[in-house]
């Protein structure tokens, strides 16, 4: 996905304009494309007022093809292979229930999971129940009054917009803006038709946004995104470079996180100068840590989904000691459950193998050692003492078909028919899910 300043040269480049000919430069040591947006969407005083509603024009057409090209590098990146850290890195934003604040226009975060849904012990999760500021899927099933019902799973708080939300231009109380995300079922005409008069509500890259501000679903959205940052106890700070020319999130960030006690983790290329910002803001060196380099997402996730596995191996260890004979599967919950047909340990790096063959099946067609069950249809699974009979391992994989995931979490048995049982959840997206 492009940057701020690529983005701009590709959506200037889809103009039908003479503007093409004045196209800044965009670079970040000259005129950015945030500058160049600021200034069209900004009446300057030496201009007469043709030519300021030429610059409006132009502003609305930059506004209309950013749009169009976020849209086509997400088809892109999901026709390339989304990385298989994004699996895992959604599993935990979604286990931690964590406020998930984003500048981005895309819908990466609510495509993933769509395509592999995940679970919140009652139902499962799709992107309609996390996007903040509207009615999620599970209370418009039940008729919520507020169409809202609180869900297990992270909220995503989106500050600038999204390709996926259209309203109709110069609404600012928020009634014509919705959330209209693309279908296969329906044909382009069909979802222009739904559409309607709509265009895309993004939020352009300007240093002064004040008049988007004043829809209140977007002022909603940006409260949301104040609680959740004072509530957390770690804020994650993953590829944004902390422009302090962005007013709005360094008051934001400032009022929210630089008298406060969060430990601060800095996910970026260059994460030195961001801490530098934030020193700036008011937050201490000493609360702030780096990750660093070209690979640094894929590194953070690397390092999350192993805090998540140590800590599932010690509750695992101390269950291993009282309750040996617990039967245990594997799945995701919401598609099914897998018996574990073989198990080995590598005592040399500590990993203990599951191989399931498959994790489509109700947990009553499971059956534990112990039970009589037998027969062409009876699946034994093994018991959590037999798992860690050989010692205790350092990372959990799950073999399933011609593919592994790494174990790192658990679901809670909530149904009388799950008591006893031990649920482990591989980490990204289940079998035959594009990863």
């Amino acid at each position: 996905m492009p940057i701020t300043d690529e983005l701009g040269r590709r959506a200037a480049s889809r103009l039908e304009s003479p503007a093409l000919a004045n196209l800044p430069n965009f670079r970040a040591d000259g005129i950015t494309f945030e500058n160049w947006l600021t200034w069209l969407g900004e009446r300057q005083p030496f201009l007469g007022e043709a030519e300021h509603l030429h610059d409006r024009a132009l502003f609305a057409e930059l506004s209309e093809k950013i749009a169009i090209e976020v849209a086509a590098s997400q088809l892109t990146a999901e026709e390339s292979g989304y990385p298989l850290w994004l699996g895992e890195f959604v599993d935990l934003l979604h286990w931690s229930q964590s406020h998930v604040i984003t500048l981005n226009y895309d819908n990466i975060v609510e495509t993933t999971l769509d395509k592999s849904p995940r679970s919140d012990g009652d139902s499962v999760v799709r992107s309609a129940d996390i996007v903040t500021g509207f009615p999620n899927g599970r209370g418009l099933m039940f008729g919520s009054g507020s169409y809202f019902e609180e869900r297990g799973t992270l909220a995503l708080h989106k500050l600038h917009g999204s390709i996926d939300w259209f309203s109709v231009p110069g609404d600012r109380t928020g009634a014509t803006l919705e959330r209209i995300p693309p279908n296969e079922t329906r044909g382009t005409a069909a979802h222009r038709a739904t559409i309607g008069g709509r265009e895309a509500f993004i939020v352009p890259p300007t240093s002064t946004k004040g008049t988007y501000f004043d829809n209140p679903k977007t002022r909603f959205t940006w409260q949301q995104a104040r609680d959740g940052l004072r509530e957390a106890e770690r804020v994650v700070l993953i590829g944004y470079s902390l422009p302090l020319t962005d007013t709005a999130l360094a008051r934001l960030l400032s009022m929210t996180i630089a008298g406060g006690q969060q430990e601060v983790v800095v996910v970026n290329p260059d994460a030195d100068a961001v801490a530098s910002r934030l020193g700036a803001l008011g937050v201490e060196p000493g609360r702030v840590t780096t990750m660093s380099g070209s690979g640094c997402v894929g590194d953070f996730v690397d390092a999350e989904v192993d805090s998540a596995t140590k800590e599932l191996i010690r509750y695992l260890a101390t269950q291993a000691e009282s309750s040996p004979l617990s039967p245990v599967a594997v799945g995701w919950g919401y598609a099914g459950w897998g018996a574990i047909t073989d198990a080995s340990f590598d005592a040399r790096v500590g990993s203990l193998r599951l191989t399931v063959d498959r994790v489509d099946l109700p947990l009553a067609a499971i059956s534990d050692p112990a039970s009589a069950a037998d027969g062409p249809n009876a699946r034994h699974t093994v018991t959590l003492g037999a798992l860690f009979r050989y010692g205790v391992p350092t990372e959990i994989v799950a073999q399933i078909g011609d593919r592994e995931w790494r174990v790192c979490t658990r679901a809670t048995p909530d149904a009388a028919e799950e008591e006893g049982w031990v649920l482990l959840r591989p980490a990204g997206h289940q079998p035959d899910r594009r990863p």
